[in-house]
């Protein structure tokens, strides 16, 4: 895709494929090991945090994050994903871990940042800023500016133009590679300031596939 044409929409059968995808991964639902990059921003953030994962999906990185003592909430906008990790997590008990559903521009991550349960809040969104539309990373983007506070940290890991041309196995559907310049430049106008980046191979292999992503740390600075 020309990364200069903006896409305002999706295909219509977008979020019918995740609560497909979800609801048939559901009755197989187990603890499994989190992502590399959830591992790589435990490290990073601090253990005090309340940690919000933005398109948690199967929740396995907010199972983690939990896991490992911090306060997470998982939102994503798969009713099935949501209903899934909610189950599992009443299942799993504990007070500081909750799922909620949210499509971006509900207001509800303004609300969530601003009903922090710790002083410092790590925005956490691995694979997800490809899977939604320049117009829902711009939501997210402006939700993030005014619910984070200074300090805030927010960490994405996300396939990039480069990504473009590799091989993939899982099931097709809707991807938009990101450019990690322009992504910086949003973030940065933002009143972001970037920590850390790397871009390349090997960060999120999965069987015969090896994604090219890129990882960011961001800190807000006012």
């Amino acid at each position: 895709m020309n990364q200069n044409i903006r896409q305002k929409s999706l295909p219509e059968d977008r979020r019918a494929f995740w609560d497909q995808f979800y609801a048939k991964s559901a009755g197989s639902w187990e603890l499994t090991l989190p992502s590399q990059f959830a591992a790589f921003v435990a490290n990073e953030i601090d253990r005090q945090s309340h940690v919000i994962d933005v398109g948690c999906g199967n929740a396995r990185d907010s199972f983690f994050f939990s896991r490992h003592g911090f306060k997470v909430t998982g939102m994503d906008a798969s009713e099935a994903a949501i209903a899934s990790a909610q189950k599992h997590a009443q299942k799993q008990g504990g007070d500081d871990l909750e799922f909620v559903r949210t499509n971006l521009k509900d207001g509800l991550v303004e609300r969530v940042l601003s009903e922090r349960r710790s002083e410092t809040v790590c925005v956490y969104a691995r694979f997800f800023l490809h899977a939604i539309t320049d117009d829902e990373e711009d939501a997210l983007i402006r939700a993030l500016r005014s619910g984070c506070r200074p300090g805030d940290v927010v960490a994405f890991e996300y396939r990039t133009l480069a990504d473009r041309a590799t091989t993939k196995i899982a099931a097709p559907h809707f991807r938009r590679y990101v450019s990690a310049t322009d992504l910086d430049a949003k973030m940065e106008a933002s009143e972001f300031r970037k920590c850390y980046g790397v871009e390349g191979g090997g960060f999120a292999k999965y069987k015969t596939e090896d994604a090219i992503v890129a990882r960011a740390i961001y800190e807000k600075t006012q």
